[in-house]
């Protein structure tokens, strides 16, 4: 090992000692420990020195596996919410040693741990006013792919840990520093690990006004990239919610979709309900046909046909942790299936005595509506029970012992189906002229979207289920016939063919999609993957269509 090398070793050991014997006050062996350091990482005529100064600080932050190797790279990818690295690192013979001695640390020994990682953090982002960040920035520009990568985990590293102590006045020199480093590699990187750090580098920054102005600029530049992200990683997520509700942020400038061919499944009548889990679309026809998709490619690929119901499949459910189909129909009964990687099984069959409009359902229970007014509720066995409350129920939405009825009148009644009592969770303005009604419900994150008739320019409204209170209202011209939501939008579906799309975050409408219907032709169902990639409508005229959103 040359001289050169040898420094940053001999540095690490010496402020390893130094922060154990004197964390209070700067002493000669840390000012010279730290300055070997920052003299080996900007020594570009000595890479070599660069690399061993890297795995230096690498291995200060205490987080070594039993060889005394580093894994701090496979921890932070966990703290964003990628956990594959480490479970890896965790199968690991010597790892799971490592790991089960962890485990039976003390309370203490985890709170000495967690101690000894922000002083070492402390103490290097803070030498010479943050210093330390201007030395990472000349290694980001280095040829050296293990160089540019090994400074990009350290500098994840500090910078997350600079949001865990107050700020000194470092967080804008880091920022400084690092910002266009960080957006760079989310933007030309090909590797998702590296895409993953640079997010929860970018995630302490826009935890702060400062940071999350500075991130804004960049926003269309990375909101693509930030939303396929979020299915890897949280802190991708985190970062979309906060550019968000930033005010000079135009939502409306980063929305775009791709749409796909048509798809014409008239043979088979009406696509009345559509339901989306994992890869799979799953439609039902009016001719009591049900079919699945493969939902991955642009156009939907047929993967299965089956036709057990021997009139109109009204009605698809699909409850976590979606294993288990069920589909209502006017043939009067109710099917349970099982869902399987490629297909679908029948598995039970319910006979109601009734014709099944709308349905929802769990093991325990299903719940549907029927001819008349009310709610029918059904244990799997025997007769379904009447929950009675003198209106025509036109959706419905279930969670936990909750049965919410989106119903005529413009109201909303809650079933509590450990007694089966009913009350008003909203009751609408009335109004002299015309019938007013809600039409679609959904429940997400603990809120319930309504979507109805248009009364006073507003034809929808959202509800925390907690508190019961209106958070938010949908203003548009249309009357909302149907629904669908995803972890960033909203999409509201009209008669005449268009559907809305709306930030869930701000309530706000964004875009409109116009689609192929013709004629009278209407929208009878809606769909959406949960990471808000692709959207799907089925029509009265026998259409189904796709969407990639960009």
């Amino acid at each position: 090992m040359s001289p050169m090398e040898q420094k940053p070793a001999i540095a690490t050991l010496l402020l390893q000692l130094d922060l154990l014997v004197v964390p209070r006050k700067m002493s000669i062996y840390r000012e010279e420990a730290m300055e070997a350091l920052l003299e080996a990482l900007q020594r570009k005529d000595f890479p070599s020195s660069q690399v061993t100064a890297l795995d230096a600080l690498s291995s200060l932050s205490g987080h070594l596996s039993t060889p005394g190797k580093s894994f701090m790279e496979a921890l932070l990818l966990k703290t964003a919410g990628f956990d594959q690295a480490y479970n890896a690192l965790m199968k690991r013979e010597e790892l799971k040693r490592n790991e089960t001695e962890f485990t039976e640390k003390t309370k203490e020994e985890e709170k000495a741990a967690r101690s000894w990682e922000k002083r070492v953090a402390f103490v290097l982002s803070n030498h010479e006013k943050g210093v330390i960040f201007k030395a990472l920035e000349e290694c980001f520009k280095s040829n050296s792919v293990e160089i540019a990568k090994s400074c990009l985990v350290v500098a994840t590293w500090l910078v997350h840990m600079l949001y865990s102590f107050p700020d000194c006045g470092v967080r804008d020199i880091a920022r400084k520093s690092l910002l266009d480093k960080f957006i760079n590699v989310l933007q030309s990187s090909r590797n998702l690990e590296e895409k993953i750090l640079a997010a929860l580098a970018l995630r302490g920054f826009v935890s702060e006004p400062g940071g999350l102005n500075e991130v804004g600029v960049y926003a269309k530049c990375i909101w693509k990239i930030l939303r396929k992200l979020k299915m890897s990683s949280t802190a991708a997520n985190d970062i979309l919610k906060a550019l968000m509700n930033l005010p000079c942020v135009d939502a409306a400038e980063l929305w775009s979709c791709t749409e796909g061919p048509e798809l014409d499944v008239s043979m088979n009548g009406e696509v009345l309900s559509l339901v989306h889990i994992r890869s799979r679309l799953i439609s039902s026809h009016s001719d009591g046909t049900i079919k699945v998709w493969d939902s991955r490619k642009r156009v939907p690929r047929l993967i299965q046909e089956v036709r057990e119901h021997s009139k109109a499949v009204t009605c698809l459910y699909v409850p976590p942790p979606y294993d288990k189909l069920y589909s209502g129909s006017l043939d009067k009964t109710i099917r349970v299936w099982s869902i399987k990687q490629e297909e679908i099984h029948c598995i039970h069959v319910h006979d109601v005595k009734e014709v099944v409009h709308e349905l929802t359902a769990s093991d325990k229970v299903a719940c549907f509506s029927s001819q008349g007014t009310g709610v029918k509720v059904y244990n799997w066995s025997g007769v379904p029970k009447h929950v009675n409350f003198n209106k025509t129920v036109k959706c419905l939405a279930l969670t936990g012992d909750s049965l919410y009825c989106g119903c005529t009148g413009y109201g909303i009644q809650e079933v509590d189906l450990r007694t089966l009592t009913s009350t008003t969770f909203y009751s609408g303005a009335k109004k002299l002229l015309g019938k007013q009604t809600i039409y679609s419900l959904q429940i997400y994150n603990g809120l319930i979207f309504a979507g109805g008739s248009l009364v006073d320019g507003i034809a929808g409204k959202v509800f925390s289920l907690s508190s019961k209170a209106v958070i938010g209202s949908l203003s548009t011209g249309f009357d909302i016939q149907r629904m669908t939501v995803n972890s960033d939008f909203l999409f509201t579906a009209t008669k005449f063919g268009i559907i809305e799309v709306w930030l869930k975050e701000r309530m706000t409408k964004i875009a409109y999609i116009k689609t192929g219907c013709g004629g009278n032709a209407k929208i009878m169902s809606l769909a959406t993957d949960n990471e808000g990639q692709r959207l799907f409508a089925g029509s009265s005229d026998g259409k189904l269509q796709a969407w990639s959103l960009d």
